[in-house]
């Protein structure tokens, strides 16, 4: 087989919304129904109900948002970091998301370099967003920056495997689901990733324990498939944008 060397300078990056698809995940298990408009499906009682709280206080789609840290670069190849509220807290499950989900890094088969490698990401940039139509069906979308540096470089060495790279990764297939958990108390979202990388058959899952849409802040966790088993890849509260 021929070697493959590819360089190049800049992250690649893809809009692509993709979705669908059955998955392993998550601290529930198991498909959730999918309910009509303006019902929530409730894990203990394992029926479509009417939820007890404001759906649209805004007359309009309701938006949260999270992030670990955000870069800024303020000149002579210096950045500024802000922290968000989350906590990467699983590394190696959080590179199998980069690698697997959003296809970023760790695409060359027989090495990768610079911000080729996942591990040039883990100390970077993540972010998540979560929007909640008024049918009650929600959208996940996330965006990875590797760790800013102006020597950043991107070289791979081998067949250039992974699939689509998607940087955002958006997540709006109409077989998500929100669903009420904790006897009603909390909820879940579910997503699956795209066919279009490694990412099409794991469930993303989003706990969160205790809250409703009425809340401006929920706790959550984002949950991965990792080596088999649904892994806790972060945490953090996810802010209502208006």
């Amino acid at each position: 087989m021929k070697k493959i060397i590819s360089i190049s300078l800049i992250t690649v990056s893809a809009l692509l919304i993709a979705g669908c698809g059955d998955g392993g995940g998550g601290g529930g298990g198991g498909n959730v129904p999918a309910c009509t408009n303006g019902l929530v499906y409730d894990t203990t009682t394992r029926t479509c109900i009417v939820p007890n709280y404001p759906i649209n206080p805004n007359n309009g789609p309701i938006d949260y948002y999270d992030y670990n840290k955000m870069f800024t670069y303020i000149g002579y190849g210096q950045t500024q970091s802000y922290n968000g509220d989350m906590k990467i807290t699983n590394r190696g499950a959080y590179k199998a998301f980069l690698k697997e989900s959003m296809a970023v890094c760790d695409r060359g088969t027989w090495g990768n370099y610079g911000i080729s490698d996942c591990d040039k990401w883990t100390s970077g940039s993540f972010e998540l967003s979560v929007r909640i139509d008024t049918n009650l069906r929600p959208s996940v979308w996330f965006r990875a920056y590797p760790q800013m540096d102006i020597f950043n470089y991107n070289f791979q060495i081998g067949f250039n495997g992974g699939g689509v790279a998607m940087n955002p990764l958006i997540l709006n297939s109409g077989s998500n689901t929100l669903s009420l958990i904790n006897q009603s108390k909390g909820m879940e979202i579910r997503a699956n990733g795209s066919y279009l990388n490694g990412g099409g058959l794991r469930l993303i899952q989003i706990q969160i324990d205790e809250g409703t849409l009425a809340d401006t802040n929920l706790v959550y966790e984002l949950f991965y498939p990792y080596n088999g088993q649904p892994t806790k890849v972060a945490t953090g509260i996810l802010k209502r944008k208006y």
